[in-house]
């Protein structure tokens, strides 16, 4: 389930600020070990995704990293804000999809308390984390594999 659920939530992350028109790179920042040189681009990216086993449940935790450049006036960094913080409001969800891209028929439903961090710099670029957290309905159903 882990791997469903945090490629599902990559799509979704990915989804959500193409809808944008967005000229924005999606960018793994959990691999941020293999280096550190940053293409010259908005970045935003899926950022301590961690899932849990609760009973028939998994319960998710992640953020999502905002980095923009070249936005003196951070008119780009509130617009992926907003549109992240309206898409993981309290009860929204999103599909969960199988390694293949089919559906499993399985969702993740947002708690209450999605949250954006204060603004703050990294590498000379304004850079904001989206806090969320989900639940996957109905994930003890999933085959083990």
């Amino acid at each position: 389930m882990y791997k469903v659920a945090r490629h599902s939530t990559v799509r979704m992350v990915i989804d959500t600020f193409k809808a944008l028109s967005a000229e924005a790179q999606y960018y793994e920042w959990d691999a941020h070990a293999e280096g550190f040189v940053l293409p010259n681009t908005d970045l935003i990216g899926l950022i301590g995704f961690s899932c849990t086993e609760n009973d028939q449940f998994h319960d998710l935790t992640f953020g999502i990293g905002i980095m923009v450049i070249d936005d003196p006036n951070l008119i780009r960094a509130v617009d992926y804000t907003d549109a992240f913080y309206r898409r993981l409001a309290a009860q929204s969800r999103f599909p969960m999809f199988n390694p293949d891209g089919s559906n499993t028929g399985f969702e993740a439903v947002v708690f209450d308390g999605t949250s954006a961090s204060p603004m703050s710099r990294v590498d000379m670029r304004p850079t904001l984390e989206i806090q969320c957290s989900a639940r996957v309905t109905r994930a003890g159903q999933y085959p083990a594999q």
